[in-house]
């Protein structure tokens, strides 16, 4: 890296602590829908960030869902967050970096599998809307992560060279697609994602102090 320009984010699970919100609300969901129980292990190794395709293909594959009835369990499954955010908090080292890099001119975007409705919402009611100038969706992209394709959609949005940018990342899907897009990743987990297998993942750093790693970026 020449000189950083950007950092790039992804949303759940990385600015705000929702794994824990998602996985309950779709433990919940699927006992009220199905009947079934959903496994906090079979979850992270199976649908914690991954996209909704991969999604719907586990619960189709496992419990014999239809693409309708999946649909209308995605739609509960978002409205149940959106309305359960304020039971998410923001994660370590989060505001302040932002408000490091914003005080020292550096961009910063999300890139995320998420819908943008949702990223909008959680950025609008946990007070970082300032600090991000651009966001990139799995709606906007052909390949979601794990692919690179929102990564670098987020870099050309920003301006920004993606071989100049940090991405901060939770999971192993979008840690993949991270390291591919050519950033530097800083792969921060949490109490879900802890539990996945990052081998093969192309990392820099791995759960350390965000600001002061950042800072010494930054200042070097």
């Amino acid at each position: 890296m020449e000189k950083l320009e950007a950092v790039i984010f992804d949303f759940d699970g990385t600015i705000v602590d929702t794994e824990k919100v998602y996985y309950e609300n779709m433990r919940d969901l699927t006992k009220e829908v199905l009947n079934e129980k959903l496994d906090k292990m079979d979850y992270i190794k199976n649908v914690s960030g991954t996209n909704e395709e991969t999604s719907r293909k586990y619960y189709n594959d496992t419990y014999g869902m239809s693409s309708e009835d999946y649909d209308k369990f995605e739609a509960e499954i978002t409205k149940r967050i959106l309305d359960n955010y304020h039971n998410a908090p923001v994660l370590p080292g989060i505001a302040e970096v932002m408000e490091y890099l914003y005080n020292h001119g550096i961009k910063m975007a999300v890139a995320s599998n998420g819908k943008r409705e949702h990223i909008e919402t959680g950025l609008r009611r946990k007070g970082f809307e300032k600090y991000i100038s651009a966001i990139a969706t799995k709606e906007e992209v052909k390949n979601p992560k794990p692919a690179p394709d929102i990564y670098l959609l987020a870099a050309k949005k920003l301006g920004a060279d993606i071989n100049n940018t940090i991405a901060v990342e939770d999971s192993r899907p979008g840690a993949l697609g991270a390291a591919a897009s050519g950033a530097t990743l800083i792969l921060q987990t949490n109490d879900i994602t802890k539990y996945m297998d990052f081998t093969g993942v192309n990392y820099k750093y791995k759960d350390v102090d965000l600001v002061e790693t950042v800072r010494s970026i930054v200042e070097k």
